[in-house]
């Protein structure tokens, strides 16, 4: 699932989450989908909960790291 962006002091932007890159797992579970990454944030995790995202940057490189989930804004 390729990302837009990462908002500034978020934990994805402190994780180096930047456009273009490509998150292919959360916490080991496959990514495949916007549909699959949606599900993995609703139903799977809560805020304040560490997981580990691997990713594709946009160069091409495989990276793996920790992120400690925050709210996101209402829908």
């Amino acid at each position: 699932m390729q990302i837009a962006g990462a908002v500034h002091g978020s934990p994805a932007a402190k994780a180096g989450l930047t456009a273009g890159d490509v998150i292919t797992s959360v916490d080991g579970h496959s990514t495949a989908s916007q549909a699959t990454l949606q599900n993995i944030m609703v139903n799977d995790v809560t805020p304040g909960q560490s997981v580990t995202v691997s990713y594709t940057s946009a160069s091409g490189r495989q990276h793996t790291v920790t992120v400690i989930l925050a709210s996101g804004p209402a829908a």
